[in-house]
């Protein structure tokens, strides 16, 4: 009996055994398998972004801005309308890291960002893809292609002549913006033109706002990767010289011996009387 007792044990101890061996290399093999699919699907994300600037490419500025106009009306408004046309063409001429991009990242832009009407979301949308191409830690080219950009939009009459032979509204009436902000730039063109925001006529006019923008961030960009862009020099108006006389700098990194209390270069007078006017009286 106690044979058959220790002949048993040993039985039971041996299958445990056998089983625990077994155990230990379906284990092994599953976590075999799922090291390897985990491998595999690591392989397939997408690599980090590169760090800025990304390459640009040279674009015909008309091809640029023939999508812009288009995708104002397809692609959410002024935002997403600048923004796709650059970056559809540096997709299909680039391709990564381009290809990382949402196609609705400044679709929010639209109306003056979240219809807030501040700034014009063409020059939001076109103003992103400047800094993707020509940011540069050591420069401030990048800045100055953007700065230049909006007061070209302030001083520019819109809508200009350029799209009209792809437009059902050719020969539209032209308004200067006077500032890169939504608000001034489309309500001083309704104004004039007789029209509604919600009009047709005023959703072309700024069809072929976006189309300009794009055209002329374009050629800027093809110049400068060319080596042929000058950094412009802004000028003040006439009529605001003697606010910045006293209220400079015209930007937070230049020192004056003014009272120091404004940046940028916005006309004064589009938001502020003239207080030296009186005084001279």
């Amino acid at each position: 009996m106690k044979a058959q007792k220790n002949e048993a044990g040993m039985l039971s101890r041996r299958s445990v055994l056998k089983e625990s061996a077994a155990l230990l290399v379906g284990g092994a093999s599953v976590g075999a398998v799922g090291a390897s699919a985990a491998t595999a699907a690591a392989s397939k994300l997408p690599a980090d972004a590169p760090p800025l600037p990304w390459k640009w490419v040279k674009l015909d500025p008309l091809e640029a801005g023939r999508r812009a106009y288009r995708n104002y009306a397809t692609k959410g408004g002024c935002g997403s309308a600048t923004y796709l046309a650059l970056l559809s063409l540096l997709k299909e001429k680039v391709g990564y890291p381009y290809t990382t991009l949402p196609d609705m990242m400044m679709i929010h832009a639209g109306a003056g960002y979240g219809g807030h009407g501040t700034l014009c979301g063409a020059l939001g949308g076109a103003s992103l893809i400047i800094n993707l191409v020509a940011y540069d830690p050591k420069s401030t080219a990048y800045m100055q292609i953007i700065d230049r950009l909006f007061w070209w939009y302030a001083e520019q009459e819109f809508p200009t002549a350029r799209f009209d032979d792809i437009s059902p509204m050719p020969g539209q009436i032209q308004v200067k913006a006077m500032s890169p902000l939504c608000h001034t730039s489309v309500s001083k063109w309704t104004l004039s033109a007789g029209a509604q925001v919600t009009s047709k006529a005023k959703k072309e006019r700024c069809a072929k706002v976006a189309g300009e923008v794009v055209y002329i961030a374009t050629l800027a960009l093809n110049e400068y990767f060319d080596g042929k862009w000058t950094p412009p020099v802004w000028k003040p108006s006439k009529g605001i010289e003697h606010c910045l006389g006293c209220h400079g700098p015209d930007n937070m990194e230049q020192s004056t011996e003014g009272m120091n209390n404004q940046q940028g270069h916005l006309e004064c007078l589009m938001c502020h009387a003239d207080h030296t006017a009186a005084a001279a009286k």
